[in-house]
């Protein structure tokens, strides 16, 4: 099974001159699809190739929509046969230092105490009964 995790959405983001854009040129639809590429960007490590032909056939929807959505909005950066998000690249980094200095305070917790030290107390507390 795949790890998923969440990842950050701005509420107002249909309110962005660009998606608007994109919503007036293609519809809700043209939304839906921009959005199925988002999660499959984070799916990627935000890198995918500009495969349009598998992209609209994993998408059940026609090749000149997904290049719309990927190439008329400004939504995507393109290098090549490579296109990314920008906002997905900020959101990672973010993600990545949160998850950096969590893993920096845990590992300081347990080294200023000595576990093996508490080990007792945590081996288990319910009392045993003999019936």
């Amino acid at each position: 099974m795949q790890k998923t995790f969440y990842f950050p959405h701005d509420y107002n983001a249909r309110t962005d001159d660009k998606i608007k854009d994109l919503i007036f040129d293609l519809g809700w639809s043209g939304y839906g699809i921009y959005w199925a590429i988002v999660e499959d960007l984070y799916n990627n490590a935000n890198a995918m190739r500009t495969n349009y032909d598998r992209i609209s056939h994993d998408l059940k929807t026609d090749i000149e929509t997904v290049k719309k959505v990927i190439n008329n909005y400004g939504l995507f950066k393109i290098k090549g046969e490579i296109f990314f998000s920008e906002s997905i690249k900020k959101r990672l980094q973010e993600r990545e230092e949160k998850s950096t200095k969590a893993k920096l305070s845990a590992s300081y917790r347990w080294n200023k105490y000595d576990a093996n030290a508490n080990l007792t107390q945590s081996e288990r507390n319910a009392i045993m009964e003999s019936k």
